[in-house]
């Protein structure tokens, strides 16, 4: 959703005649994010970035309830002793939960949709 974003402003401020189409994120059998950066990823810090999406998820099971879907997120996170950057809601085509972790010396950005 991210890139997405920074993409879409792009082509607006160019004024490219182009059609950008978003897809749901492809996720590997755990839950990550397949994203280039995860071959840098040794086994253990492979292990320790499925934070992220557990992270995410009990975010948006937060939202679900009411309750704040980034005090979830960031708990999820901080309790599972991985770095983390940021974790907000950004106001993209829909509400969603962004978060980015170090995990190592890799960067890692996910993010889920927030219902409602």
């Amino acid at each position: 959703a991210q890139q997405i974003a920074v993409v879409r402003h792009v082509v607006a401020d160019l004024n490219l005649d182009l059609e950008i189409v978003a897809l749901p994120t492809v996720r590997d059998a755990d839950g990550l994010a397949l994203s280039s950066r995860n071959v840098l990823l040794s086994p253990a810090e492979r292990t320790a970035a499925l934070a992220l999406p557990r992270a995410l998820k009990a975010g948006e099971l937060a939202n679900r309830r009411g309750d704040d879907p980034v005090a979830a997120a960031r708990t999820s996170l901080q309790s599972a002793g991985v770095a983390v950057d940021y974790v907000a809601v950004a106001d993209f085509d829909d509400l969603t939960l962004v978060a980015a972790i170090q995990v190592g010396a890799t960067r890692l950005i996910d993010n889920v949709r927030l219902d409602g």
